[in-house]
């Protein structure tokens, strides 16, 4: 009698740790961006096209690339305007969601002044958080140079 009622008590002391831990949902934070301003990358992992893109907690390095096409008559095949890679370092914070738009891009001009002094919006959780530069590839790899002096 003695080992059926520690049995029920394991069950039931197992059932319990069950739940507690079931209802301890952990949330990964979130990243959104647009058509024309994509995820390429995150910490060096390719991103996949098209599904939503979770982020780690703490800091984080993401990969963008720019690409629009501009028509300018119906006839027309269009020019394309395209950046090299764009680097964005981030501090992410678990179970926020984050969303980065490029400014109001509407012409090839706007397009190319862009890409030669790409700024993107942040906004967290739906509230805007300003206005962040991205880099080009020397420019991050000097930036890490000059706060790793060890390199």
């Amino acid at each position: 009698m003695k080992t059926t009622l520690l049995n029920k008590s394991l069950l039931g002391l197992t059932f319990v740790i069950d739940a507690l831990l079931s209802s301890t949902t952990v949330t990964a934070a979130s990243l959104k961006s647009t058509e024309a301003l994509s995820v390429i990358s995150i910490n060096g992992e390719p991103a996949t096209p098209f599904k939503p893109i979770q982020l780690t907690a703490g800091k984080v390095l993401i990969e963008l690339k720019y690409q629009d096409i501009f028509n300018y008559r119906a006839d027309d095949n269009g020019n394309w305007v395209k950046s090299e890679p764009l680097y964005l370092v981030l501090d992410v914070k678990a179970s926020d969601s984050y969303q980065i738009t490029p400014p109001n891009i509407m012409t090839e001009t706007e397009a190319r002044q862009f890409i030669k002094y790409p700024t993107i919006q942040l906004s967290i959780n739906g509230d805007r958080a300003g206005e962040y530069p991205l880099q080009n590839h020397s420019q991050l790899m000097a930036k890490m140079l000059v706060s790793n002096p060890a390199f």
